[in-house]
């Protein structure tokens, strides 16, 4: 910035007509100047007092690092260094250390040490962040995240990201609603294929590699587990079954060798992934941990808690710290290659989830936790958190009859007709009954990962109601009285049900013909709702390819009840989807100049023409389906 007597030179010498000109130009730089201060200000700086540069360590020399082994009490462990590798990534150098106490050669490079810092004469080298798998008698040889490059983290600046919308885990190529045709614990969303670096048999004759975090999951549930290993697998994640519950502190200092980490759910239902805090910046109120990124996201913003170690899981592969979230104390601002960069304070707001269960013996239980503010991990915590807790309350391997009433409300949004999404249905099966609540919960994970808008949760209310039988009926087959009916004519059709460990019966349904139906054949379909659903998308795959948020809003609401048996008459007539609308009685000359190369993506074929639909409600959940051919004929008996 120009001082004080160049500013007074140059205001002199435009004097007159330039005077108010010259004076804007200075008062502009100014302000300019004092926001990069102030920019600058709010990264952490090189303090050569406090840090240790990478050249001025020596092989041989010892040290200090710091971390806790339980509890919060920060321990010291003594280690020397034994070499130094440059770009062991490029940009990224290695300082490579063996423990020399007792405390962390029992053991080594535990998961959640990462951030832990080192000193060398007083002042800090960088953080524990790299260890081997399968060291077996080496367990003492571990990695070292030089400083300078931690600090680099923070070069992108220190605010929030308010912007933040969230990674995504998954390759999300279609949208898939609740009562998908082919439902599995995440819908239609296909994994993304990654090396699997979680897996200790990729390492073991490998170099090493960054410690795991540790998720912290307060769950004892096998299925539930299972899911959160195949979600996080391939991201240096690495779930932890039962922990993550209440601590016996409330509270964890804020400081250098502590617990540092991101509770993506906290209540009821928990999971916590965590490192270590390696420096603290007092006066700016700022800090550096795990000495390597969480996800690599780079400007986050995302709240981050202190925690609680119970005690390290010694393990012949590689050990793990066993922790727990204390509470909220700031928020993770950068999470790059050397280093997770965040302050102290103000934290990001949670979403929270009502949860209420009426259980098999007619008991009412409330639920709550809330999630951290992710476009992905949001959605995935709030339904692993409800099959968890619905399984906790009730058995998870009996029969049932599960009924779901879900209401996600947000803000107000413009570009969408309403501020909240509603979804009920009757689901009923052997084994979990939280599984039901996990797919009704799917719209939720839709709803942040649409492409189209962000929307901002305000919050979500689940309520479970369990029976305790298995009400299901497959749909064996279908009868109607004669072959030929006339245009505009009820047709009586029997549907052949057969209960879940009972004999057969038969359901009474009805539908109408309409009166403009030509004369020739149609087709009687006779479905479940989820089969329906199924071949709707066969039918008219682009009426289940929304173009803005509004469409996809509107088509999360919709959804077949699975109590419902669904009749539709319709006629293998190729038609149009145009722009979400759909025309079913285009001539072929239309088809074919609508559906050119230079219209591609606008629209496509349906491959039948719906004539009418009827609905009859059951007692059962239905599955299934049945096609029967009908004569339509205008001098039919």
């Amino acid at each position: 910035m120009a001082d004080l007597g160049t500013i007074q030179f140059i205001v002199v010498y435009y004097k007159g007509k330039y005077l108010k000109e010259a004076t804007a130009f200075f008062f502009s730089l100014f302000v300019l100047g004092f926001f990069f201060v102030l920019d600058t200000q709010a990264q952490i700086a090189w303090d050569s007092e406090k840090f240790m540069p990478l050249d001025k360590v020596k092989i041989g020399a010892r040290g200090k690092g710091y971390t806790v082994f339980h509890g919060t009490t920060v321990e010291p462990f003594d280690f020397e260094v034994v070499s130094i590798e440059r770009n062991y990534i490029p940009g990224w150098h290695v300082i490579w250390a063996k423990g020399l106490s007792e405390n962390y050669q029992q053991t080594g490079g535990a998961g959640g040490m990462s951030g832990s810092p080192c000193y060398i004469e007083g002042k800090m080298v960088g953080a524990l962040s790299l260890a081997f798998w399968y060291q077996r008698e080496h367990a003492n040889l571990f990695g070292i995240t030089s400083i300078e490059l931690m600090v680099k983290a923070t070069q992108r600046g220190m605010r929030p990201n308010l912007d933040y919308a969230g990674f995504q885990l998954f390759d999300d190529n279609t949208t898939s609603l609740p009562q998908s045709s082919n439902v599995t614990p995440f819908g239609n969303l296909h994994l993304t294929p990654v090396v699997e670096f979680n897996d200790p048999k990729y390492y073991q004759h490998k170099k090493a590699h960054p410690l795991s975090t540790p998720l912290a999951v307060s769950t004892t549930n096998p299925q539930v587990f299972t899911q959160l290993q195949k979600m996080f697998r391939g991201h240096n994640i690495e779930p932890i079954q039962g922990s993550a519950g209440g601590a016996p502190t409330s509270e964890s200092p804020i400081a250098e060798g502590q617990i540092v980490g991101v509770e993506y759910a906290r209540g009821d239902y928990n999971a916590f992934g965590f490192g270590t805090i390696t420096y603290i910046d007092n006066q700016k109120q700022q800090l550096l941990g795990f000495g390597h990124s969480m996800y690599g996201e780079g400007h986050v913003n995302v709240p981050i808690s202190g925690g609680y170690v119970h005690f390290i899981i010694p393990r012949s592969d590689r050990s793990s710290k066993y922790a727990s979230a204390t509470k909220p104390f700031g928020t993770m601002v950068q999470d790059r290659l050397g280093a997770i960069a965040g302050t102290i304070g103000s934290y990001p707001s949670f979403i929270p989830i009502q949860l209420q269960v009426q259980t098999m013996d007619s008991q009412m239980h409330q639920k709550q936790f809330e999630v951290a503010r992710d476009r992905f991990m949001s959605a995935s915590m709030a339904m692993f958190g409800t099959w968890d807790i619905i399984d906790n309350l009730e058995a998870r391997w009996s029969e049932h009859t599960v009924k779901i009433d879900t209401k996600i409300r947000f803000e107000n949004t413009p570009a969408v007709d309403t501020s909240e999404l509603t979804y009920s249905n009757i689901f009923s099966t052997s084994g979990s009954p939280g599984f039901a609540a996990f797919r009704a919960l799917g719209s939720m994970r839709d709803l942040m990962l649409n492409p189209f808008g962000r929307l901002k949760v305000q919050d979500i209310d689940v309520k479970v109601k369990i029976s305790d039988k298995r009400n299901t009926a497959i749909i064996e087959g279908v009868r109607i009285e004669k072959d030929r009916y006339r245009p505009g004519e009820t047709v009586d059709v029997s549907v052949i049900l057969r209960p879940y460990l009972e004999d057969p019966i038969v359901q009474k349904a009805q539908i109408t013909i309409p009166k403009g139906t030509p004369e020739g054949t149609v087709t009687l379909l006779v479905s479940s709702g989820q089969s329906y659903e199924g071949w709707q998308r066969q039918r008219a795959p682009l009426n289940f390819q929304p173009r803005n948020l509004n469409q996809m809003v509107k088509l999360l609401q919709r959804g077949e009840s699975n109590l419902d048996l669904i009749l539709e008459i319709f006629i293998l007539r190729i038609g149009m989807t145009v722009q979400g609308q759909e025309f079913p009685d285009l001539p072929v000359s239309m088809l074919s100049v609508m559906n050119t190369q230079t219209q591609s993506g606008e629209g496509g074929y349906t491959r039948g023409r719906t004539l009418h639909v009827e609905k009859t409600e059951t007692k059962y959940v239905i599955s299934g389906s049945r096609f029967l051919r009908i004569n339509v004929d205008r001098r039919a008996q």
